[in-house]
């Protein structure tokens, strides 16, 4: 019932309306409560002590010196005003004509003024015992043990029925919950309306969001004409679905790009196939055949290769074999691993700077990375008496491998695109050389997973530079 979260807040707001209201209503009730109990009291205090001073003894008698203009308030047998006057005893002396055959309740034993709400023929009444010692009865003080232990003194007790007053309280109380109720149902009303104008803008963009799909991953969420605090999250959005498409794109190119790679080898082994069983061929023929359709199978073969190793260093889970690898050795390895195809090209391989840098990496990997740039930079490097310089180097955290060759180069609308898979700068004679524009792709993921990365310099006709940063050890050097 609660999931949504419009009626979450509308709820959480409620309640604390409710229990806020609540609180303000009992602190009025309450005080209001007191304001005319306080009232009531006051008037008959000043009541009874008007009334002692009309009191006065003479000779063991007591005169009541009452005017009209006093008591008029009480001969009605109708008043709601009453008084009545005692001994410490409770001997009446004298009382209203509006108590008629009624007395106002009284305890011996008290001696003390007290306040109380009394009950009288059925009626809530306010009471008040007030206690005047004969000696002091004029200064009107409310107690003395002494004259009250002998005997002597007067109980003077003053009420007043308080019924309208209770009910003045009870209409106020039931108008203050009427009150309540009414802005709750307000408010609640007004809430609903607020949070779902409030939330519109999250309906807006979930509505954008479902008419994103994989035909159409051009729509964004609008960041304009909503609230800041959703703007990052429509921020947020947008760069995944940037993400998506640009992964989506990728996709289709790379199917593309494979599909295109992969249906040339395809197309020799058919034609070759057609060709060779049209009529029947010599020995030297079917070999001919056959050493293309390997040739062609071998092809096939690098490209699935590649394609396998890229997607397993693409994935989240890619593992790696850590351990301590100097550089210098590493490249030690991949040029000796080259130098037939270097020598086969009259191209030198030169190896200079510090060579001593470790790094925690995967040792195939690593060879792999620069076997593949040696390679590259040997195949395109046709100049004669051509070259290719390694220097190493330590700069900060990384350590520093800069290959560089003195081919044909690389122009400068192309530099950003030969990492894409698939990418050639000259298809055809990558295609006389055997390349198939994955290798750089690779170098460039094996960079990344080792926290480096791979830059590219190149100049047409001069030469290309190649620098690959990796992260080293604590000194860089080998223990």
């Amino acid at each position: 019932m609660l999931s949504s979260i419009k009626t979450r807040v509308i709820a959480f707001y409620m309640v604390v309306l409710f229990l806020t209201l609540s609180a303000l209503g009992v602190f009025l009730y309450f005080s209001l409560h007191k304001i005319v109990y306080n009232a009531i009291d006051s008037s008959l205090l000043s009541r009874v002590k008007a009334l002692a001073t009309l009191v006065t003894e003479n000779d063991n008698e007591t005169e009541f010196k009452f005017s009209d203009d006093v008591m008029w308030e009480y001969n009605s047998p109708k008043s709601k005003s009453f008084f009545q006057i005692r001994r410490f005893d409770g001997t009446t002396l004298e009382k209203s004509a509006s108590l008629r055959d009624s007395e106002l309740p009284f305890q011996t034993g008290e001696d003390q003024t007290s306040l109380k709400t009394i009950f009288l023929n059925g009626e809530p009444t306010r009471l008040i015992n007030f206690y005047a010692p004969e000696d002091n009865r004029h200064g009107n003080k409310e107690k003395s043990s002494a004259v009250k232990n002998k005997g002597h003194g007067l109980i003077i007790q003053c009420a007043e029925d308080i019924e309208d007053r209770i009910d003045l309280i009870q209409s106020y109380s039931i108008v203050l919950s009427l009150s309540i109720l009414f802005i709750m149902f307000i408010s609640a009303s007004g809430g609903f309306l607020i949070a779902k104008k409030a939330l519109t803008p999250i309906k807006e963009i979930s509505e954008t969001i479902d008419r994103i799909s994989e035909s159409n991953l051009s729509e964004r969420v609008t960041e304009k004409n909503i609230p800041s605090e959703l703007r990052d999250l429509a921020a947020s959005f947008n760069r995944t679905f940037d993400s998506l498409e640009k992964a989506f794109n990728r996709q289709k190119q790379f199917t593309a790009d494979a599909s295109h790679e992969l249906r040339t080898p395809l197309s020799v082994i058919l034609s070759q196939g057609e060709v060779a069983l049209r009529r029947e061929r010599t020995a030297g023929e079917y070999r001919d055949v056959l050493s293309t359709t390997v040739e062609a199978a071998r092809m096939m073969s690098q490209i699935v290769q590649k394609l396998l190793t890229l997607a397993r260093l693409s994935s989240d889970k890619v593992e790696l074999k850590i351990e301590d690898i100097n550089i210098g050795k590493t490249i030690h390895e991949a040029v000796k691993l080259l130098n037939p195809l270097a020598e086969q090209k009259g191209i030198s391989i030169n190896i200079s700077g510090n060579e001593q840098p470790v790094i925690h990496g995967d040792r195939a990997l690593l060879l792999k990375l620069f076997v593949n740039l040696m390679d590259n930079a040997i195949k395109y490097t046709d100049v004669p008496n051509g070259k290719v310089d390694i220097f190493i180097k330590k700069e900060k955290i990384f350590v520093v491998t800069e290959i560089k060759d003195t081919g044909s180069g690389i122009p400068e609308e192309d530099l950003d695109r030969v990492f894409d898979r698939f990418y050639r700068v000259d298809k055809s004679r990558s295609k006389e050389i055997g390349g198939i524009g994955l290798g750089l792709s690779i170098c460039k993921k094996i960079a990344k997973l080792h926290g480096g990365r791979i830059e590219i310099k190149s100049k047409v006709g001069e030469g290309t530079a190649v620098t690959v940063y990796l992260r080293g050890d604590k000194d860089g050097t080998q223990a």
